[in-house]
């Protein structure tokens, strides 16, 4: 299978369908209760992980199609309804800094961070989906399953296990 076919892969397809209905609950959010941002975080992160960790992998792209669609405004509105709808539950976590080769440093990252960064991910992924650019959603492809491993897969796992105490553990998070 040639790089530029793995984007029509069903499991690519699969992905963007839940990295499109990722984006639409955190644009939606701000009409939400904080209970049902807390459920419906709870069960759409682990299928984003799912889909995420079974994307079809691509060799190459060229950089030149390599695209952003969020934007700093954005990421901040994200980031801020996040921040309201976990409220006083919007914790500093300890994420390690991978960026930087053999690193042990860790970054200070809040949770309505980590909301926003994966949200731009999934945003500059399904940006470049909407364009309908073979050689642009190649790119997006590649650059969605490396950043998986290396940067929001683990920020998604994070997330998700400090969202699993707010719901069920509050005690232990104090």
């Amino acid at each position: 299978m040639n790089d530029i076919s793995k984007i029509y892969n069903p499991q690519a397809i699969e992905f963007a369908t839940v990295a499109k209905e990722y984006l639409a609950f955190l644009e939606s959010a701000k009409n939400m209760s904080s209970e049902e941002f807390l459920d419906t975080s709870l069960r759409i992160l682990p299928l984003l992980y799912l889909k995420g960790l079974n994307l079809p992998q691509v060799e190459d792209y060229d950089e030149e199609y390599a695209e952003k669609f969020v934007d700093e405004p954005t990421w901040s509105y994200i980031q801020q309804t996040s921040a309201a709808k976990l409220g006083e539950d919007d914790n500093y976590v300890q994420i390690q800094d991978v960026s930087v080769v053999n690193s042990m440093d860790y970054l200070n990252v809040g949770l309505s961070e980590l909301f926003a960064d994966l949200y731009q991910e999934m945003g500059d992924f399904i940006g470049a989906y909407r364009l309908a650019q073979e050689e642009t959603m190649q790119a997006a492809l590649y650059i969605s399953t490396q950043n998986f491993s290396s940067y929001w897969g683990i920020r998604l796992l994070v997330l998700l296990e400090n969202l699993h105490k707010v719901k069920f553990h509050k005690s232990d998070i104090d």
